[in-house]
């Protein structure tokens, strides 16, 4: 069973730089344990941290734009954070079974020339 030990997500709405648990250059970072709770304060991030794995979720699913335009995002313009004018980024730490070894995950999403969202970065290093 595939494993996150860590992840960081620029840019997305109030998310603009967090990171949690272990990444490739972060090896002295414990990594998450199988039950990691998220507290906070209200409006600090707890839900759109959620809906950050939804939003990856849907554009790995059914594409960039769609994931997008979901109803409870609206469009890229109000799911990216605001003033900022670089790409949506994600990077997921990860190990597919308790014997392989880490890979890490990357995705930076910004608009193309015609305004449209789109993957402007897709990579898996394994």
């Amino acid at each position: 069973m595939a494993k996150i030990e860590g992840f960081r997500i620029k840019n997305y709405r109030v998310l603009k730089d967090i990171t949690i648990g272990k990444l490739w250059n972060l090896q002295k970072v414990k990594p998450l344990s199988p039950l990691t709770a998220v507290i906070g304060k209200n409006g600090v991030g707890k839900s759109t941290l959620f809906d950050a794995f939804g939003f990856l979720s849907g554009c790995l699913n059914n594409g960039v734009e769609q994931a997008c335009d979901v109803s409870k995002r609206g469009e890229f313009k109000r799911i990216r954070s605001q003033g900022i004018k670089d790409p949506i980024e994600f990077e997921i730490y990860y190990t597919q079974d308790g014997k392989s070894r880490p890979i890490t995950y990357k995705l930076a999403i910004d608009l193309d020339k015609t305004e449209r969202p789109n993957s402007k970065k897709h990579e898996r290093n394994d």
